[in-house]
């Protein structure tokens, strides 16, 4: 008689058990191969080596001469941005831009140029923001302003420039020179400002004194609103240059004359001779 040995039965494991065995089966931690590792256990709490941040990466020069002067490294460190609200992010790539416009080097382009000293001109927040970008984020110049602009020209900037335009009014001690400085300065500090010249202009002149209305009604065959954008623009150009070089006189009198009847008068003489003037210029 042949005794044959019963098969041996293995448990049916489910699929949950499986998940729970493999999750948790313990772990042997290991160091990562081919890395020098401390042979003491505090000996890693600084760092072993350093390896060169590279944030902003300027394209290779291949000009083996080529060098910035410390002058001009100088410059640029003394008149750095620090991320401050009352700095202006526009001023400080105006200014940057100036300051590497002095130097040309052949060979060199402006992404090499610039990319080299724009983190030189960072200070503070600025400085700090800069290191914590991802490892060459930037690579051209073009690149650097925009992250730059993003960073620090915040949306609460924009909205506070955007709503100093139409909400423009001349104030009765500055003259329309003045006024119209404003209005051109606030399209200067926010270039995005979505306004059309049309707009620009309406807005001067619904904003401006009513004498300075009646003038460029008066140049305009009564309808400073009818005109042209270009011819409108001319006008007040005009205007304001023919105003800023009677300032000086109209200051002086103003110091030296201080009845009112006097100065309304030289104010209907001033805007009769500044009418003069355009309308002399228009014939021409």
């Amino acid at each position: 008689m042949n005794y044959k040995k019963p098969k041996q039965r293995h448990p049916v494991i489910s699929k949950n058990q499986l998940l729970w065995i493999n999750r948790n089966r313990p772990v042997d931690v290991q160091d990562p191969p081919n890395v020098d590792q401390p042979r003491n256990i505090g000996a890693g709490d600084a760092p072993r080596n350093h390896h060169q941040r590279q944030v902003i990466l300027p394209p290779p020069v291949q000009n083996n001469n080529f060098e910035i002067k410390s002058g001009l490294i100088s410059m640029i460190q003394g008149n750095k941005f620090h991320g401050l609200p009352m700095e202006d992010p526009l001023d400080h790539l105006d200014r940057f831009d100036r300051f590497c416009g002095l130097t040309k080097i052949n060979g060199v382009t402006e992404d090499m140029f610039k990319l080299r000293l724009f983190p030189l001109s960072l200070g503070d927040k600025a400085h700090h923001w800069e290191k914590t970008l991802p490892p060459d984020f930037i690579t051209s110049w073009d690149d650097c302003k925009k992250a730059f602009l993003a960073k620090f020209f915040s949306n609460a900037r924009t909205t506070r420039l955007r709503n100093e335009i139409p909400g423009f009014t001349q104030k009765n001690n500055k003259t329309f020179c003045e006024a119209w400085e404003r209005v051109k300065s606030y399209t200067t500090q926010c270039p995005h400002h979505g306004f059309k010249k049309a707009s620009l202009l309406s807005t001067l002149y619904r904003g401006a004194l009513l004498k300075i209305r009646m003038l460029l009604d008066t140049a305009s065959n009564e309808n400073f609103l009818n005109k042209e954008v270009a011819e409108g623009w001319e006008l007040v150009e005009n205007l304001a240059q023919s105003d800023g070089c009677y300032n000086e006189d109209y200051d002086r009198s103003v110091r030296e004359t201080g009845g009112t009847e006097d100065k309304q008068s030289k104010d209907i003489k001033a805007l009769n001779e500044k009418l003069d003037k355009l309308l002399l210029t228009r014939q021409k």
